[in-house]
């Protein structure tokens, strides 16, 4: 496969242009790696403030990773398989954490 030089794109016609280079240098593994350091943040951030909550951390993570990965899908930083994930993560973490609630 030969190297693709950032050289080669025409970024005056918008950002689109850049992303899509991004995305297929990397083979959509940045926009992977930033939901993760986006999940990452902002569980640990939750975690911060409210020691004792795992479950209300993970669900506020998934959450906010849900609303920038579906920009980030729409732009074409992450495939519709790593945005499907995301929705997975999010409908598990509201099951357990609505499913923990109702037990306390």
């Amino acid at each position: 496969m030969a190297w693709t030089s950032p050289d080669t794109i025409n970024t005056t016609a918008g950002i689109g242009t850049t992303f899509e280079f991004l995305s297929t240098v990397t083979n959509f593994w940045f926009g992977r790696m930033l939901m993760v350091a986006i999940f990452v943040i902002f569980l640990s951030g939750y975690l911060g403030v409210r020691r004792d909550d795992y479950f209300g951390a993970v669900a506020v993570a998934s959450y906010v990773t849900f609303v920038i990965g579906l920009l980030f899908w729409v732009i074409g930083l992450v495939t519709g398989v790593d945005f499907a994930f995301i929705v997975g993560m999010v409908i598990i973490s509201s099951v357990i954490l609505f499913a923990q609630r109702e037990r306390a």
